[in-house]
């Protein structure tokens, strides 16, 4: 509930951030929640809602092909873990319309960090702080829509233990102003 609040304020902010030049884009989707095409799938089948904003690349990071600043979540419709993420985007044209993205940070769940694994609710991840990366391959379907083929990715890389990790695969459509 407090996370769908946030979402809610934040999304409401992001007209007034855009108009000063901060927002550069904004994405919403739908994942396949800890997805059997990579693993068993030890969680909810219930899809999670992804939302994501995406800030303008800043002057001191061009050095680094100018990656954008990025914030989101991926929340569980079905009482699944549901996390919230920050980190760089890089973003990749392949031609005008076709491009690849690649986005790397950290991520924090509400998810099991002790104890077994409580049946297909929650995944026990050892700890809260996660590492967060995801992939996407995109279209443009003109200068401000584009539609993209997500694979997102929460792990903690073997910082603590155990290590299942989480990957969803979904759609997003991004708006970009």
């Amino acid at each position: 509930m407090a996370a769908a609040a946030v979402g809610i304020l934040a999304t409401a902010s992001v007209p007034a951030l855009a108009a000063d030049n901060l927002v550069d884009e904004v994405r919403i989707g739908l994942y396949d929640h800890n997805s059997s095409l990579f693993a068993t799938r030890h969680e909810t089948s219930n899809p999670d809602i992804n939302g994501e904003v995406l800030f303008k690349s800043p002057d001191w990071l061009s050095w680094a092909f100018a990656p954008r600043p990025a914030i989101g979540a991926n929340i569980n419709t079905g009482g699944g873990t549901s996390i919230a993420y920050a980190g760089l985007a890089w973003t990749f044209d392949l031609t005008p319309a076709l491009f690849i993205e690649g986005s790397f940070g950290g991520a924090i769940h509400n998810g099991e960090t002790s104890g077994p694994t409580n049946g297909r609710s929650r995944i026990n991840y050892g700890c809260r702080f996660m590492f967060h990366e995801n992939a996407s391959v995109g279209y443009r379907l003109d200068e401000q829509s584009s539609l993209m083929v997500t694979v997102d990715h929460m792990s903690n890389a073997s910082a603590c233990t155990p290590n299942p990790g989480l990957t969803g695969i979904g759609v997003r459509y991004g708006f970009k102003f």
